[in-house]
């Protein structure tokens, strides 16, 4: 993962997180924490920017 690329939040197995793939949609990464595996996220359907773990997300388009 890395600064440009498209994500999307990962399918899990509870509500809460199918809810939330549904709502935010597809996200735009703006900067990556290394030391604590954390990106920022811009969410243009809902035009908010959110923290989120790595682990819960996975990239869809990358840039070159």
């Amino acid at each position: 993962m890395k600064v440009g690329d498209l994500v999307i939040r990962k399918k899990g197995k509870d509500l809460s997180s199918r809810i939330a793939r549904e709502y935010l949609g597809y996200g735009i990464i703006l900067s990556k924490q290394v030391d604590y595996a954390c990106i920022t996220v811009i969410y243009p359907n809902i035009g908010k920017i959110f923290d989120i773990a790595e682990n819960l997300v996975e990239v869809i388009s990358e840039i070159e």
